[in-house]
């Protein structure tokens, strides 16, 4: 029995490149996504720099469960918020009347 698995083993193993070899070579399409969402790659760099502070100042900072991850995301949120046009702020009037 020894023998004949051996032989199987010793017959089969030079297939393997030859089956290999005969496939065709997978296609991979890119798409650049992030040009059409309307972000460009300084938000993105903005938000996860935000996330990584956040995570590590808050996971040292405090010791509850889910520290880390509430870290991340205020980080997150703050980091979108100060590198973005700030367009949900409207400006004040000015408080001295000018005649």
């Amino acid at each position: 029995m020894r023998k004949l698995l051996l032989t199987a083993v010793v017959v089969a193993l030079p297939l393997g490149p030859a089956v290999a070899y005969a496939q065709q070579a997978p296609v991979v399409l890119v798409q650049n996504s992030a040009t059409e969402s309307g972000m460009d790659a300084g938000k993105i760099i903005a938000i996860a720099a935000g996330a990584v502070i956040g995570a590590t100042v808050f996971s040292s900072a405090l010791t509850f469960r889910g520290a880390t991850l509430l870290g991340a995301v205020a980080g997150g949120a703050i980091g979108s918020w100060w590198y973005g046009d700030r367009s949900d702020i409207a400006p004040l009037d000015s408080r001295k009347k000018i005649p």
